[in-house]
C-alpha cells in the first residue's frame, strides 16, 4: 500500500492555495499566513514500486508544476517526511468515508488499467492542507488552535456528511 501525494513546484503558484486562506479569512479568522494544498492518493492493492511511480508521474500530476512524494503505508505512521519539514504547520486531511463513491478514484482505477498496470488497486482520493499561523502554535484568535483549526477543517475544508478529517 502506498500514498501519493502531488506536490506544485517551488517556482509554480497552487491557485488553491490562495482561494482557501481567502475562505479563512471570510470566516473571521487572520491568523493564518499561508495555506499550502496537496492531493492525495492512497493506493491498495499486490503493486510494485515502479507501478507506483509510473502511476504518479504518467498519470496523477502535471510534469512541469507538479512533483510527488511516495510513501510506502508502513512508513506513514513513523516517520511523515511532511510533518517533519513542516513541523510549524498544522495538517488537515480530508477523505471520503468509507461506503461513499468517489468518482475519482474510480477514475483513476480505469487509468491505472490504460497505462497496462495489470493489477487490482483500489484508489482513495483524499486532500491535504497545511496551515500555518501568524501566531504561537498554542492560540489563533485567542482561541486554542486546536479549535479554530477543527472549525477550519469542519465548516470550510470538508463536507461532514460525507468526509473524514483527521487533524494533526
Amino acid at each position: 500500500m502506498f500514498e501519493i501525494e502531488v506536490l506544485t513546484k517551488k517556482d509554480f503558484k497552487n491557485p488553491q492555495n490562495e482561494h482557501i486562506l481567502s475562505d479563512i479569512a471570510s470566516m473571521g479568522i487572520a491568523s493564518i499566513a499561508k495555506v499550502r494544498y496537496s492531493p492525495l492518493y492512497f493506493i491498495c492493492g499486490k503493486i510494485r514500486f515502479s507501478d507506483v511511480k509510473i502511476i504518479a508521474s504518467e498519470l496523477l500530476i502535471d510534469k512541469i508544476t507538479e512533483s510527488y512524494v511516495i510513501r510506502r503505508c508502513s512508513d506513514l505512521d513513523v516517520k511523515d517526511v511532511n510533518l517533519k519539514m513542516n513541523s510549524s504547520a498544522s495538517i488537515i486531511e480530508v477523505w471520503y468515508k468509507k461506503g461513499i463513491t468517489d468518482t475519482v478514484a474510480e477514475s483513476v482505477v480505469k487509468a491505472v488499467k490504460d497505462l497496462n498496470i495489470n493489477v487490482e488497486v483500489k484508489i482513495k482520493v483524499g486532500h491535504k492542507y497545511y496551515l500555518y499561523s501568524k501566531e504561537s502554535q498554542t492560540t489563533l484568535n485567542n482561541n486554542p488552535i486546536k479549535s479554530v483549526i477543527e472549525l477550519i477543517a469542519t465548516k470550510l475544508l470538508a463536507n461532514t456528511l460525507v468526509q473524514d478529517c483527521k487533524i494533526r
